[in-house]
């Protein structure tokens, strides 16, 4: 059998599928609703060819959401341009801590590692349990494949059923928002995670403010992320201090 590293091909593949399935319950349901919307709301003839296209290149759930309103408003590119580096320029960060499992790739698989690195895909290549070389490397784009697939799969399904059988869309689009919502609440489990918490509430708060009484608009997501990033970099050595470290939930000392 062939070997990668000194792992047999076929180990790794199965290793990597495991550790998938938690990824394929969120990305199909998420992904669901979303092609649901798009066939439903965003006014293109055969949704289900828009919908596999769009989610094999809008691989974030929070864009493909977006990508219906995109598509039924006719939003500039240059809009559109800003909300994907404001919403993504996270993942830069994340490829930061990964260089190293990607090392021993070539520049095409390298290429689609980079630019499939989605919050859940990151969390498990940095488990992987092989150490850098191609084996890693193996490993991490067979999670790529894996969760991107499903991704696809999703929302696919979602527009193709979305378009054949009578849907009730009220609060499918709350979907996302729910999710984060839920991610939130855990995370502010955690006291140092709160101020950055209040700092994002408070930016998008203002932001709203600014937009929608000084410019009459409601594109308020630019302005907000600017104001987060800029807020955070201004507390980052209070952020940094042991005080806030602390990993107590439910209270604070």
């Amino acid at each position: 059998m062939e070997t990668t590293g000194g792992q047999p091909e076929g180990n790794i593949a199965r290793q990597a599928f495991v550790a998938s399935l938690p990824v394929l319950t969120g990305y199909s349901t998420m992904g669901f609703a979303a092609g649901v919307l798009l066939a439903l709301h965003g006014g293109l003839a055969v949704p289900g060819l828009w919908a596999g296209a769009s989610s094999a290149a809008l691989i974030s759930g929070p864009l493909q959401f977006l990508f219906v309103d995109w598509v039924r408003s006719g939003t500039a590119f240059a809009d559109v341009a800003a909300l994907v580096v404001c919403l993504n320029i996270r993942y830069s960060l994340y490829g930061l801590s990964l260089l190293d499992r990607y090392a021993a790739a070539t520049w095409p698989v390298r290429t689609y590692l980079i630019g499939t690195i989605t919050d859940e895909t990151y969390a498990l290549q940095v488990q992987c349990p092989y150490p850098p070389g191609r084996a890693s490397t193996r490993y991490c784009l067979l999670l790529a494949l894996f969760d991107h697939a499903y991704w696809i799969a999703g929302v696919t399904a979602g527009a193709i059923a979305g378009a054949a059988l009578p849907f009730a869309a009220k609060g499918i689009d709350f979907a996302m928002t729910a999710l984060f919502l839920v991610i939130l609440a855990d995370q502010c489990r955690v006291r140092a995670n709160r101020l950055p918490a209040a700092i994002g509430a408070a930016a998008a708060v203002a932001a709203t403010i600014i937009t929608r009484f000084f410019f009459g608009s409601w594109k308020m997501l630019v302005p907000a992320m600017g104001l987060i990033i800029l807020s955070l970099l201004a507390v980052r050595r209070f952020l940094s201090q042991p005080q806030m470290s602390g990993t107590e939930v439910g209270h604070s000392k």
